[in-house]
Formats: structure tokens, C-alpha cells, sequence
């Protein structure tokens, strides 16, 4: 069978503009003698729900464009469509469009069928005499190896962003490191990845839709952060079928992010309904690459920054490096003298941006907003690309970005990017170079996107047990001000404001609860002296509380081990005088629970 994949960028909400670009990709690729053409998750209706008062009007306006899709695409589509607006990811329906007819072929609100006695999720259809299964998520693709499915190919609708901390988000680009090799050879089928592109509200998502064989051979790739119609034949797994192979690409990390964070910028201002933007440029690594990023995202004539008076003895290099990429800079007045510094940036900020109809923009990163760093004053910005990108990360992006144009005279932290954390004995520390600042990021993400506890954290690296618990107390302690955080470019699987702690509860886990002092034999100094104090700490393994709540509401609803027909036995010894054949009641109602009187 020949499969179409659309890889195309599209406004949510512009039914009308939509549809026309999407009959014009049918043309296309009935000119390819397509069979099946596959429209990205995001193309029709994006991945944002509306209100709850705007839907009735919202899928009345899906309904139509169904309509007109089946009246004049060109050939046979499977076109995305959100019928379930509560939508977690993956809950799209997904609609055959053929010869006039519109044909529901998953629907999101229910399972589709018994396999081996267990519900799932994973739609089986026959189209041009091929097998094919549907899937919309990680856990449809699970299901490929969980149950027999015996199909010729798998149409994966990919419904993640491109994230940091998910090779897979990355699709074709990240092959390597991500599982799709491992589906289509689980699945001994043909494995046809359709990725959506562009920005669509905080998300990103960055393309390089393929068709990979059953070997897990890549056949077909579409590019990253581009539009492109990709055709290939799909469905013969025959060991003599002629195949030309892609290899794989070797996934360059900040790149791809920089790329990413370029088409969110585009997207999202253009999508706002702007076409400038305008920043301040305070010193700090942060403010260096939005501009860079907003000028390669927009072009230097629609980058406006301020030269802020809080940049202070960097305000040289700041006009020197807006020089560099030809972008309209200012210098801030720096009064009146009664407030902050950055305050009066961000006063002369707002006021540039109102006069030339530009969107606003803040240089925060997600390290500073984690730990406080950013201001806590006034703010003029609505939108933070980079809330969602480590320092650490942006120094990465620095780096490559400075290889195919060397834009940044010296890249590296200042003092202006230096943080300081309050230790658990009040001492002060300060995080200034790029081996403290990674450490720091490695701290956060590992508690904020993989959900690691202090104790876990700590177990890694117990030399630095004060410095993460400085971090994860100073992350929390700024959670009412990141709570005034602008709109931001998700770029990991969690974002701080998915993260949030609660407001409410003064509860925090704590150093030393859960540890004690003690010395590692095995990393003892070879001449230490007799009674030197201990150098390490040595995590003690957290009582599993979860496991044992568990048992415990399982004995509730269960009746713990209470014998078969114990009701009637319990009974006859209450109601028996024979004391020789019969237990006393004491010792009938020990039988009912596995705890002793203590």
C-alpha cells in the first residue's frame, strides 16, 4: 500500500484556511497515486480544549469542516479530530475519510474490544487490502508487544511534544535513542510515525514524521521543524521486497532544542497575532541567547531590546552584541532613582513594546524561576521562551549556536548569572560556574520530571546532601512567585507550572529524617586518623509507606485472613457450652485479624 503522511503547520480555529491546505495536500499526493493519507493529531483543530461554553460552537465548526473535508479531499485520509474535549493525550478520535463518507475508526471515549480477556485500546482496520492498527499513544504501542496483533502496519499519531527528557518526542530525529525500533520489531510490522509541526500554544512540535520497516530500518523520513508531504510504500514484510533504507540521524541535543525554541518563537508570536517582539537585555547569558533565538525565530528587523540600566558595567557589551545581530536597541534612562533598577527596566520595557505593537519578552530560565533568581518586582513580559530550558542547557545551545555563527564574543556565566542558595546551617552559597550550575539542574530535574525524592536524591550522591536539600527547600519556598509566571514554551515532559507545590501546607521533607551518619568502609581515606568524622552519609533505605497502606485497605475491604465460612463457625462457638470443642470467643475473634493484641 502507498501512505501520505501531511506534515503541515496550521493555525487552530481557521477551519476554513485549514481545510483548504489540507485538500491541496490530498491533490498532492493523489498526483502519487496515495492510497492512504495521514493527517498530523495537532492539523485540524490543534492540541489545546476550548472552554466548556464554547464547545457546542466549537464542534459544530469540526462537524463542518468534516463535512467539506469528505466532499473534496483527493484521496482516502485519515483526518485526527478532538471529539473529546476533556482530552488527556492520545484522546482523539480518529476519522476515515473516503469517497464522500466520514467513518469513525477509534473513538476516544471507550475501549475498543476484548483481546485475551483484557480491554485495550489499539484500532485494527483493512484498507487497500492491508492490515493496519492505529495508535495514538506510548501505551497503544506497549500493546503491540502485550498482545498478537497481526497486521501489516501500525499508524502511530503521535501525540507528544517534542520534550528534553523524551528522546522519543523527537520521532525520526532521535531515532536511535528512542523506542520505535523496538515497536516495529515487537510488532513485526510496518511502523508509519506521523508527527505534527509547529508551535500550538506552549507546545512544540518539531516533525521528521517516517515509515520504518519491520526490521526497524528506517525507509522514509520527513524533516524536523519543516512542512513536507513523505509517500512510501508500506505492508510487505517479504525478506525479497526492495528496500532503501535512511540512516539514522545523529541527534545533536541543544541543536535540535535550539531549533525547537526558533519555531516555538515564530509560532507562538505569529499565532498571537504580532509580528515583533521586544526584550531586555540585562547582562546575563539568558537575556544574549533570547535575543539570538528571537532574531533567527523573526529576522533582526522585528527584534526590539532595551539595554537595561540594570546591566550595569555589561551595558557595553550588551549594545555591542545587539550590534552584532543588527537588531534596534535602546538604552534604558535609569530613573527615577526611588526604584529598582530592574523595575525601571521593566517600566521602559513595557512602554517600548506598547509603542511598537511588539510582545514582550522575559529572559528567565527554568533554573532561575526554580530557585527564585528572577525578579519578584514589576514585569512587563506576557511570554517566556526559555522558562522551560535549564541554564545549564542554554549555556549548551550557546555553545552550538556559536559554532555556525560566532555571535557571543565569550560564552559563559557573570556575575549577573550567579545564584545564591541559603544552606541548611544559614550559610551562604553562591553558584557561579558551569560545573555548579549543571549539578544544580541535575538536582531539579530529577525531582521535578522524574519525581525522585529527597532520599533517592541523596542515596546518588551523599557528599551533596546539604546542597539538594538547599535546592529543593529554595524551590518550593518560590512558589507563590512563579505562580505570576507569563505564557512559556513547554520543553520537557513537566514544566513548573505542572510541577506546583501546594501553597497551602507547610509540610517539606526534610534532611536528616530518613538518614543517619555513618562511615562508608569502602570509602574510608587510607591514612585517616582514629575518630575522624564522618566524610559521607549513608542513605537508609524510606519504609515503604504506600506499600503498607495498600496491605492495609486490602485487609479492610477483605477481611485480612479471615477463613472460608467463618460467620457460621463464629456462631456455633458463641452460642456452644462445650468449651472442650469449641474456642472461647476471645479466641475465635484472634482468628479474624493477622495483628496480635499489641
Amino acid at each position: 500500500m502507498r501512505i501520505g503522511i501531511a506534515q503541515i503547520n496550521t493555525v487552530p480555529g481557521a477551519f476554513g484556511q485549514t481545510v483548504e491546505r489540507m485538500v491541496a495536500q490530498s491533490q498532492r499526493a493523489a498526483e502519487q497515486q496515495v492510497e492512504l493519507l495521514v493527517f498530523p493529531l495537532a492539523a485540524l483543530a490543534g492540541t489545546e480544549p476550548v472552554p466548556f461554553a464554547d464547545r457546542p460552537a466549537f464542534m459544530h465548526d469540526v462537524a463542518d469542516a468534516l463535512a467539506t473535508l469528505a466532499e473534496r479531499l483527493a484521496c482516502p485520509a485519515i483526518v485526527p479530530v478532538p471529539m473529546d474535549l476533556d482530552r488527556p493525550e492520545g484522546a482523539f478520535d480518529a476519522m476515515l475519510v473516503e469517497d464522500g463518507e466520514v467513518r469513525l475508526l477509534r473513538s476516544s471515549r471507550r475501549p475498543q474490544g476484548p483481546v485475551g480477556g483484557e480491554e485495550h485500546e489499539l484500532t485494527e482496520f483493512v484498507h487497500a487490502e492491508a492490515r493496519l492498527a492505529l495508535a495514538l499513544t506510548y501505551d497503544d504501542l506497549d500493546a503491540l508487544d502485550d498482545y498478537d496483533y497481526d497486521v501489516d502496519a501500525v499508524v502511530y499519531l503521535s501525540g507528544c511534544p517534542f520534550a528534553m527528557d523524551d528522546p522519543s518526542s523527537a520521532m525520526a530525529a532521535n531515532c536511535e535513542n528512542g523506542r520505535f525500533v523496538d515497536d516495529a520489531q515487537s510488532a513485526h510490522a510496518w511502523l508509519v510515525g506521523v508527527a505534527s509541526v509547529g508551535g500550538y500554544g506552549d507546545q512544540v512540535f518539531t516533525g521528521s514524521s517516517f515509515v520504518m520497516d519491520p526490521e526497524g530500518n528506517l525507509v522514509a523520513t520527513a524533516p524536523a521543524f519543516e512542512e513536507a508531504l513523505l509517500v512510501a510504500d508500506v505492508g510487505s514484510s517479504e525478506e525479497d521486497f526492495p528496500r532503501d533504507t535512511v540512516p539514522p540521524e545523529v541527534f545533536d541535543a541543544p541543536f535540535h532544542l535550539w531549533q525547537a525554541l526558533v519555531l516555538g518563537i515564530h509560532d507562538f508570536v505569529a499565532k498571537q497575532g504580532y509580528a515583533d517582539v521586544a526584550l531586555c537585555l540585562d547582562g546575563s547569558l539568558a537575556s544574549l541567547v533570547l535575543a539570538a533565538l528571537a532574531s533567527d525565530a523573526l529576522g533582526p528587523l522585528h527584534v526590539h531590546v532595551l539595554i537595561g540600566a540594570s546591566a550595569g558595567a555589561a551595558a557595553a557589551a550588551c549594545r555591542e552584541f545587539a550590534q552584532r545581530l543588527r537588531v534596534d536597541a535602546t538604552s534604558a534612562a535609569g530613573h527615577p532613582q526611588s526604584l529598582d533598577l530592574r523595575d525601571l527596566d521593566e517600566l521602559e520595557l513595557a512602554a517600548l513594546a506598547r509603542s511598537l505593537g511588539a510582545l514582550p519578552l522575559a529572559a528567565w530560565d527554568k533554573t532561575a524561576l526554580a530557585l527564585g533568581a528572577a525578579p519578584v518586582g514589576l514585569s512587563a513580559a506576557t511570554f517566556c521562551p526559555l522558562g522551560d530550558v535549564y541554564r545549564s542547557d542554554v549555556l549548551d545551545m550557546a555553545h552550538v549556536r556559536n559554532t555556525i555563527s560566532p555571535i557571543f564574543r565569550r560564552v559563559g556565566l557573570t556575575e549577573v548569572d550567579a545564584l545564591t542558595l541559603v544552606m541548611p546551617d544559614g550559610s551562604e552559597r553562591a553558584i557561579r560556574n558551569e560545573q555548579e550550575i549543571t549539578r544544580v539542574d541535575e538536582i531539579l530535574l530529577g525531582y521535578i520530571e522524574y519525581d525522585r525524592p529527597l532520599a533517592s536524591l541523596v542515596a546518588d550522591d551523599s557528599a551533596e546532601a546539604e546542597l539538594i536539600c538547599a535546592v529543593l527547600r529554595t524551590f518550593r519556598e518560590g512558589e507563590l512567585m512563579r505562580r505570576r509566571m507569563p505564557a512559556t514554551l513547554a520543553m520537557s515532559t513537566r514544566t513548573l507550572d505542572e510541577g506546583r507545590f501546594p501553597l497551602s501546607t507547610s509540610w517539606h521533607d526534610e534532611y536528616p529524617d530518613g538518614f543517619e551518619d555513618a562511615l562508608l568502609e569502602g570509602e574510608r581515606r587510607e591514612d585517616g586518623a582514629a575518630g575522624e568524622s564522618p566524610k559521607y552519609r549513608k542513605a537508609v533505605p524510606a519504609p515503604d509507606i504506600e506499600g503498607t497502606m495498600a496491605m492495609l485497605r486490602d485487609l479492610a475491604e477483605q477481611g485480612g485472613f479471615v477463613p472460608p465460612n467463618l460467620a457460621e463457625f463464629v456462631r456455633g462457638s458463641l452460642n456452644s457450652d462445650d468449651s472442650d470443642t469449641h474456642p472461647s470467643a476471645a479466641e475465635v475473634m484472634a482468628w479474624m485479624t493477622p495483628f496480635s493484641e499489641n
